[in-house]
């Protein structure tokens, strides 16, 4: 009796000393988060070359990529500054197999260009059913900020790794670039201008 009171201090005392750290943490983040800042949203296409299957005994082989990426960064207040937040991406290797999934990204400015570092989860659907996996990209390239909007444009070239964790054995390298769908929309916008007046 004593030793299960015990331990229910303990745990009371654990979940008190979590709670406190996330509302400090919380607490810290509002507070040096600079006035000015807004989040930035970029959406993309994303196309290139995947190495799939590099742990199966056919593997690896060459399948086409296709893909699209979403995501929201906070505490970005102009060209220079970092910026973090989640994002989500859906893409395919050769329409074999469809794959969607999110997690964080993290953008770090380099001058004209920036790098965008992202690590997420996953799930997958092929010949072997659902199936979970992880993620790891690395993105370069202009990452504007949109002081107007919260929109912000961004075209570059990434290189991402995926591993599953199921009897798929997934294990993909994939590059390719990521083009802005603003960019893709301008042919539309402009055939509709021109139909319009």
């Amino acid at each position: 009796m004593t030793r299960t009171r015990a331990e229910r201090g303990h745990r009371r005392c654990r979940v008190r000393v979590g709670l406190a750290a996330l509302a400090a943490a919380g607490g810290l983040a509002a507070w040096s988060a600079p006035a000015d800042a807004r989040p930035q949203i970029t959406a993309g296409l994303t196309t290139g070359l995947a190495l799939t299957d590099a742990r199966a005994e056919n593997g690896p082989r060459a399948a086409y990529h296709l893909g699209g990426r979403l995501d929201l960064l906070f505490l970005r207040e102009g060209p220079r500054s970092m910026a973090i937040g989640p994002y989500v991406e859906m893409m395919t290797a050769a329409f074999d197999t469809f794959e969607g999934g999110g997690g964080i990204a993290w953008l770090i400015p380099t001058g004209a260009t920036a790098f965008v570092l992202s690590g997420g989860a996953f799930t997958r659907t092929s010949r072997f059913g659902w199936e979970p996996g992880a993620s790891a990209t690395l993105f370069w390239g202009s990452r504007s900020y949109n002081f107007h909007s919260d929109y912000a444009v961004g075209v570059g070239l990434f290189a991402q790794g995926r591993y599953g964790l199921g009897d798929g054995k997934q294990a993909d390298a994939v590059f390719g670039v990521q083009l802005d769908l603003e960019y893709l929309a301008l042919p539309f916008v402009f055939a509709y201008e021109a139909i319009a007046h």
